[in-house]
């Protein structure tokens, strides 16, 4: 019932561009970049490679350590933690047709984010595990996301504050952390990862190499009764027809549900912890040695600066810890706060931009070879 044969062509065709199945191409000429095939390649590339990297960090750390009760990871508990966040953000396992993990859209050398230069100048939004279905929007960067707070509404100002994700629909309501929660909406998104239920990173990871760290940094339990069927489900991308719209389409008992449901919340803390890590989230800019007395300022930059928490009045929002100047000749008797910069008040704005008509989702009106269709129509927004 759950094997199509488009998902089990496309399962079976790797990395090679999924060329036994008709890809998913409603677009326009333009909107595909030419050199897409190759480019997701050379990423998926680069993703064993990080990941394999990965492994050779667990394998030289030493194994957690809990004690105490309530219990905790002693030692060197955060770097296990943040080494089985990079195991899970470049494992290409996550998705159904094994070609896709969160690290696709967020690769070092760009700042954690998107890394294909001629996808961010056409279609901007990244293919996800089923080619060519996309999002609307580009990946944002993992640096720094963890010190999002979490969402609320500010009744002073009458404006939302927090969370994450573009649009702040990762509130962090749940787990008390935004950057957690952002990590868990790639896996079932139909544009991205493409999971059809959020049980299915539950059961990639029971066949994980690294269980064993997974399961000794959280404790969790993987004596799940998996229905027989829940390896198909799990191959075949999220909106099939198939699936018949369910999105808990393993049938798992309320006791295996809330496991399965455990280790879907420990997935996204795991991520979150590797990005709040100095490895990404170093705060190593000049403007940091800067603040901490140890750079100074050309005269070029000194002038920039004045002009941003001075007449531009710009660090009112993009809050650098040190306080606003607006009139020229005006005394600053603010005293800097003890805080890393950011640069933002974790605000939200609409800027009035104009569409984007090569944004790709806009054309995606039509059923793939699963018979899902993205959006039934793009009237509304002028396509």
């Amino acid at each position: 019932m759950f094997s199509s044969p488009a998902a089990r062509c496309q399962n079976s065709a790797g990395d090679a561009g999924f060329t036994q199945v008709p890809a998913y191409n409603p677009y326009p000429p333009g909107i595909l970049p030419p050199d897409l095939d190759p480019e997701i390649a050379r990423v998926q590339r680069e993703m064993r490679s990080l990941f394999n990297e990965a492994l050779t960090e667990w394998r030289q750390v030493p194994s957690p350590k809990v004690t105490g009760n309530p219990p905790i990871l002693q030692g060197n508990g955060y770097e296990v933690v943040e080494v089985l966040g990079k195991l899970l953000n470049f494992d290409l396992n996550m998705s159904p047709f094994r070609n896709e993990g969160c690290g696709f859209c967020h690769m070092p050398y760009v700042a954690f984010s998107g890394p294909i230069p001629s996808v961010n100048l056409t279609m901007v939004a990244y293919p996800g595990t089923y080619h060519y279905r996309a999002n609307k929007r580009t990946a944002q960067r993992y640096t720094y996301s963890p010190d999002f707070p979490v969402l609320e509404y500010n009744t002073t100002q009458n404006a939302f504050f927090g969370g994450n994700f573009w649009d702040a629909r990762a509130t962090g309501y749940k787990l008390q952390s935004a950057d957690s929660e952002q990590a868990q909406g790639p896996p079932v998104c139909p544009g991205e990862m493409g999971f059809p239920d959020t049980a299915c990173i539950a059961l990639r990871l029971t066949h994980a190499v690294y269980r064993p760290l997974f399961e000794g940094v959280w404790g969790d339990s993987f004596d799940i009764k998996w229905p027989g069927n829940s390896e198909k489900i799990c191959d075949t991308p999220i909106g099939a027809v198939v699936l018949r719209g369910s999105a808990t389409p393993i049938h798992l008992s309320p006791a295996d549900r809330a496991k399965a449901n455990n280790i879907y919340d420990h997935w996204g803390q795991s991520i979150s912890k590797y990005e709040r890590s100095p490895r990404l989230s170093a705060f190593s800019s000049k403007f940091d040695a800067f603040v901490a007395g140890k750079y100074t300022m050309t005269p070029d930059e000194m002038a920039g600066y004045k002009l941003f928490n001075g007449k531009g009045n710009c660090n009112s929002c993009h809050l650098d810890g040190v306080s606003t100047t607006l009139k020229p000749g005006q005394t600053d008797t603010g005293a800097d706060s003890e805080t890393r910069p950011l640069f933002t008040c974790f605000g939200y704005a609409n800027e009035g931009l104009p569409l984007n008509a090569n944004i790709a989702l806009f054309y995606q009106t039509r059923a793939d070879a699963l018979g899902y269709t993205p959006i039934p129509t793009a009237s509304a927004i002028g396509i």
